[in-house]
């Protein structure tokens, strides 16, 4: 329950969320009205009183199933009601006993509570509408590049049109101008190919970047706000009540079963409620791909001969630079993003796993924490959809141009390897001071991209921690069955079919060994009948074995990164050294035969790989060695 997330297991659900989430800030002006009359009614006494909390009853009836599972949910609720529901009831039962009031305490509803609502609303909702316009300015982009993408088709199109025009011109006439002219038309034709098919590679990233890192983190958002609102809004109840103890303290007893059932009341449980009555089985949208050409019959292989494989490789080369610069630039801002949600973790925590009053300037100092972290993420997730469009086009060139010569003809002052080590050797080494054409790879200036089939991992950057509703249940462990007693083990609360060689399958009631904790990915790895693989954690309870007060090691766990890694990130790998080789310049090391070498970047095809062997880094020859 302390980690449940929106954007985890509600796919594509911003606008349900943001219905949800506009719904309980009007309802505000529900409780607002309430203090308001109820103020108006303490100067009156008991009998207006308790009409008052009639029509309380009232209202909350006919908003109760819209703020326990929001207006469409796909599970009936019954009889249940959200935990703030469940609060406010018992507010209203507890008021309605209370039959005489002073007028000063009506004077201090009005200055302490009314206002502290009015003043939540109007904030609240300017964040809302925040996370509102920036949800709608990332459609705006992927839509965007979906019609850069149909352009492209409608430019392909024309240019087949034009090849197949020219074809008919130049089968009536073998001049060098009609034969020239039909040249031309073929490498436009096959240019405008080359570029449709990036566009598709870009539009599909952009796809999958949208519904499983940008939306899950807009989700994420609006759960903090309405979860902080649920907060204040405990703070304020709480004041209230404070208040009527100070004025009739003949009544504390009422006013402390009110406190009783608000101090129960975790912000977490309604979003816990609204999230099991909103699962759908959620489909992803299929993936764009090549329509060839009515005219010109083509597959969807890129064209990678003459000067079309010229124009690729100054595209990969002007993508290298751009993915290079925009990398270092994501990881900083990243890491900003990471350490803000951090920040307002550590500043409310605390009234997200036990309700309490807080000052007006920890809300304040959360607000803006929360818009801080609004204009970072905003700021990431511009650079960090440029990058990988970047990564895309890479990838897409590295592909299609396998085996090819990418080599470009370059001259410059000194011969320079870059750091990873795509640099050819032709004999002895030049002298420092010569002068010379230099003959570089176009690979030279970034390390060549290896990424799994699946391109962008469909997963969580930020506060993608272990997402388990069933935990909220009862608090309870189930009795593990392993016989290790020193690891945790796991039971699997629903069934999962895996779908990559390093995922298990699991079904309901199964219970594994947990090999490998969740580090903020969002998966555990786990063993079950002698088999190893990852699961994803929301489908299991882990279950931490007994620790004996006298191990010293428990107190150095090592914790999960601020920054979850990528899902199915590539295992280290090692070099055998065959032969010995020396160190011939300062990005080189120095191997001996026998040396076991870690495995850096791999040879991308000029024949070097860049290693590391006892706390050195450097280039050597990948024929000098074997992988192991």
């Amino acid at each position: 329950m302390d980690n449940i997330s929106i954007g985890d297991e509600l796919k594509d659900g911003f606008k349900p969320t943001e219905a949800w989430i506009k719904a309980g800030l009007n309802w505000l002006s529900d409780i607002e009205s309430f203090y308001k009359e109820r103020a108006s009614i303490e100067r009156e006494y008991s009998e207006k009183l308790k009409n008052l909390c009639a029509k309380g009853f009232e209202k909350r009836a006919k908003v109760s199933t819209l703020l326990s599972v929001g207006e469409n949910p796909t599970v009936t609720p019954g009889s249940l009601e959200s935990a703030t529901l469940v609060g406010w009831n018992e507010i209203l039962t507890q008021t309605e006993s209370i039959s005489k009031e002073r007028a000063n305490f009506a004077s201090l509803l009005e200055s302490q509570v009314i206002h502290s609502i009015t003043d939540m609303q109007t904030r609240y909702d300017a964040l809302r509408t925040r996370w509102s316009n920036f949800n709608n300015e990332l459609v705006s982009i992927r839509d965007k590049n979906y019609d850069i993408m149909n352009k492209a088709k409608k430019d392909y199109d024309s240019a087949c049109q034009a090849m197949e025009n020219q074809r008919s011109k130049s089968e009536k006439s073998t001049s060098d101008k009609a034969q020239h002219k039909y040249s031309k038309r073929q490498y436009e034709m096959n240019c405008a190919k080359n570029d449709y098919l990036i566009k598709i590679s870009i539009a599909n990233r952009l796809k999958d970047k949208y519904y499983y890192q940008d939306v899950p983190e807009i989700l994420d958002g609006l759960q903090g706000l309405n979860e902080a609102k649920v907060s204040k809004l405990n703070s304020i109840w709480l004041t209230a009540s404070s208040l009527e103890k100070d004025t009739c303290n003949h009544i504390i007893s009422l006013n402390d079963a009110m406190d009783v059932v608000v101090k129960q009341n975790l912000p977490k449980l309604d979003t816990v409620m609204f999230v099991k009555h909103n699962m759908t089985e959620w489909r992803e949208p299929s993936d764009f791909y090549y329509i060839p050409s009515s005219i010109w019959h083509d597959d969807d292989e890129m064209i990678v001969d003459g000067n079309e494989l010229t124009m690729l490789k100054e595209r990969l080369n002007t993508a290298g630079s751009t993915y290079e610069k925009l990398g270092r630039l994501c990881t900083d801002e990243k890491q900003q993003v990471a350490e803000l949600v951090s920040h307002r973790t550590e500043l409310m925590g605390d009234t997200f796993s036990e309700v309490q009053m807080k000052t007006p300037q920890d809300y304040l100092r959360f607000e803006e924490l929360l818009n801080n972290s609004l204009t970072s993420l905003q700021k990431f997730t511009s650079d960090d959809t440029r990058r990988v469009i970047a990564e895309v086009e890479i990838e897409s060139i590295q592909t299609a141009t396998e085996g090819k010569d990418m080599t470009i003809i370059r001259v410059e002052e000194k011969k320079k390897k870059s750091r990873f080590g795509s640099l050819f050797k032709k004999g002895a080494h030049d002298q420092p001071d010569q002068e010379s054409d230099d003959v570089q790879s176009l690979a030279s200036g970034m390390s060549k991209i290896h990424t799994t089939s699946g391109g962008l991992k469909k997963g969580r950057l930020f506060g993608a921690v272990s997402r388990n509703i069933s935990m909220i249940s009862h608090g309870t462990t189930s009795t593990s069955t392993t016989t290790d007693s020193s690891s945790p083990t796991a039971t699997a609360m629903y069934s999962y079919t895996g779908t990559g060689e390093d995922e298990l399958t699991i079904n309901v009631g199964d219970v594994m060994k947990v090999t490998e904790l969740d580090d903020g990915s969002g998966w555990t790895t786990v063993e079950l009948n002698g088999e190893e693989g990852m699961v994803p954690t929301s489908y299991i309870r882990v279950v931490e074995p007994v620790v004996v007060a006298s191990a010293p090691a428990s107190s150095g766990k090592k914790q999960g990164p601020k920054v979850a890694p990528r899902r199915g990130a590539k295992k280290v790998k090692y070099m055998e050294i065959m032969y010995d080789y020396n160190a011939q310049g300062d990005d080189e090391v120095t191997v001996l035969a026998g040396d076991k070498v870690l495995v850096v970047t791999e040879d991308d095809g000029s024949g070097w790989t860049e290693g590391e062997i006892d706390g050195e880094r450097g280039l050597f020859p990948t024929s000098y060695g074997r992988m192991v």
